[in-house]
């Protein structure tokens, strides 16, 4: 006697909204405290809160998605007192980590390494936002970068050998551009979160996907800072949302292609 295939269906849909659950929450919280930390001065709290009055978020201010919903007006995006708005990054990364978690679910299917993966996906939509608004990397998403990886590794009884010879070549490289390169070209070329990003990201990469990382951000960057002049952005582009995206592109490439 054959199973009815909406005994099948309500597994799937269930786990795809658990991915896509997981993934927003990833991008919401490290987007709250990620872009706390690249503002706060030394001494200020961690915690996330209004920038202008000060003020605390509550619950509802944080929740990923629904607490932009609650606000008034939610189309422009305001910072809880209503001093600024425009705050369009925080709603966009939950978004994108929102979409992540579903296309990462439907791909590795549920096991408890899709959580690590799903997490560290999560991050990037953040991480990039940030770079873009502050010019920075928290050192605290990086790192949280590097332990999803290796949560992955571990949970799906990878082997950490050659990913730790990619995270060593990559970060090699970057200190490399940051420090020689830099200094030969009288200008920063690459800073020093993007170069922990390379460490970082290698932990994720297989030897064979390394070059492509680096083509991918190469070529991603190159699009962002025709964006970024046209935009009025200033001569310094941030390169952390092409690495972002290279990154990402890589990990899906490597759930298609290399289960």
């Amino acid at each position: 006697m054959t199973a009815h295939p909406h005994h099948h269906l309500i597994p799937l849909v269930l786990h795809l909204l658990a991915g896509g659950a997981l993934g927003v929450t990833s991008a919401s919280l490290a987007g709250h405290f990620g872009w706390r930390a690249a503002d706060r001065l030394p001494g200020d709290s961690r915690m996330p809160h209004c920038l202008y009055c000060l003020r605390a978020f509550e619950w509802h201010e944080t929740f990923p998605l629904f607490g932009w919903f609650l606000r008034q007006p939610m189309l422009a995006f305001p910072c809880p007192c209503g001093a600024r708005k425009g705050l369009w990054p925080q709603p966009a990364m939950e978004l994108i980590g929102l979409a992540f978690g579903l296309a990462a679910m439907a791909l590795a299917g549920w096991s408890w390494a899709s959580l690590p993966l799903i997490i560290g996906l999560g991050l990037l939509p953040a991480i990039a936002l940030i770079d873009l608004h502050f010019g920075v990397i928290p050192d605290e998403l990086n790192i949280l970068v590097a332990l999803t990886a290796l949560g992955w590794i571990a949970l799906s009884h990878g082997d950490y050998y050659l990913p730790l010879v990619v995270a060593t070549a990559l970060l090699a490289l970057g200190l490399f551009f940051a420090l020689v390169y830099s200094r030969l070209r009288g200008r920063e070329m690459l800073g020093l979160g993007d170069v922990k990003f390379f460490a970082a990201a290698g932990l994720w990469l297989p030897p064979i996907l390394a070059p492509w990382f680096l083509a991918v951000a190469g070529l991603a960057g190159v699009l962002f800072s025709v964006v970024w002049q046209r935009a009025g952005g200033g001569k310094e582009l941030p390169f952390a949302p092409a690495l972002c995206v290279s990154l990402a592109a890589c990990i899906f490439y490597r759930l298609v292609h290399m289960p």
